[in-house]
Parts: C-alpha cells; sequence; structure tokens
C-alpha cells in the first residue's frame, strides 16, 4: 500500500512537487499505509491539479473560468472526433444515398458498435465533449436576498468551445432524431 500512497503522491503536479514534495514525503512515511491515506493523496493531487486550472483571483472549478479553456475543447473535441464522424457518414448514406464511405467501414466498426462498451462511448461522447467545451468558460452566481433569490449565468468562450459545444449539440440532436425515428 505504502507504494501506491508514493506513487500517487506523483500525481502532484512538478510545481507543487518542488515547492512541497520533501516535506509531504516525511508525512507519507510516518503514516500508515491504508486506504485512506491513498484516498486523500489522491484526491489532494486532484484538488492542486484543478486549482491549478482557476484564474488567480480564485473561485471553483465548475463556477469559475479556467486558465485555458481552449485545450479542454480540444480533448472533447477528440472525444466527440468518433462519434461525429460516423454520425456525418450514416447521413451520408441514409439521407443523400452516398453509401461508399459507410460501407468501407462498416465490417471493421460493426463490432465495436454493438459492443456494450463501445455503443455507451459513441452515445456518450458528444454530452462529454459539450461539457469539456461549456463548463469551463461558465460562470454561475447564485445570490440570496430578502425578497428571493438571484441567479446569473456567464459565458465568456473563445471560438474554439463554441465550435466543439455547437458541435456537440448538433451530433446529439442528429443521434437523438435517428433513436426516435426507429424506436417510435
Amino acid at each position: 500500500m505504502k507504494r501506491l500512497i508514493i506513487l500517487a503522491a506523483r500525481l502532484h503536479p512538478s510545481w507543487w512537487r518542488t515547492r512541497y514534495g520533501d516535506e509531504f514525503d516525511e508525512l507519507l512515511r510516518r503514516e500508515p499505509g491504508s486506504a485512506a491515506v491513498l484516498v486523500d493523496v489522491l484526491a489532494n493531487a486532484t484538488r492542486v491539479r484543478l486549482r491549478a486550472m482557476l484564474p488567480s483571483e480564485g473561485g471553483s472549478f465548475m463556477t469559475g473560468h479556467t486558465r485555458h479553456p481552449e485545450r479542454l475543447a480540444m480533448l472533447g473535441l477528440v472525444i466527440l472526433l468518433p462519434s461525429a464522424t460516423l454520425v456525418t457518414i450514416a447521413v451520408l448514406k441514409y439521407i443523400f444515398g452516398v453509401a461508399g464511405p459507410f460501407d468501407a467501414i462498416e465490417p471493421s466498426l460493426t463490432p465495436i458498435v454493438t459492443h456494450p462498451v463501445g455503443e455507451t462511448v459513441l452515445i456518450l461522447a458528444p454530452y462529454v465533449a459539450l461539457l469539456l467545451a461549456a463548463l469551463p468558460v461558465t460562470r454561475l452566481a447564485v445570490s440570496a436576498r430578502a425578497g428571493g433569490m438571484r441567479a446569473a449565468i456567464e459565458i465568456a468562450a473563445p471560438l474554439v468551445n463554441v465550435v466543439v459545444a455547437m458541435a456537440s449539440v448538433l451530433v446529439a440532436a442528429v443521434m437523438l432524431v435517428y433513436w426516435l425515428a426507429e424506436n417510435l
């Protein structure tokens, strides 16, 4: 268990390990090797990495703007790409009658699409991509006043985040229309 804890401690960013690593390693050597300590180390590494994504004025991951939202949008694009490709070639075949691309990859794609894990990943990809593109650039402010509550949503997004979010919504909408046409 101690080895896992030491490995988990290496998940902290390098700047953090440079500043606190020796002291943290000494603290870990004195602690008993338990699952609770492992969870604490993993949670702290995650917390430090998430805080590093935030602007210096503070906030929280879910309610503040990150420093590099474009990176998360690009990750969302990578996650979205297989589903978007499949949807595009399916639309070409079944809507426009251009069967070539679909028929060429169908034999190798069928085992992936029919497997429960593959199907789940392809279906959830647009939603994950949307979250990666939209959450980091969305600020939610909620305040209580004497007369009730007030909520405001502010979005300040780079172009890549907007494009990935729109593509995610489009792919999810086409998938929903397909599902409705097949099942109703």
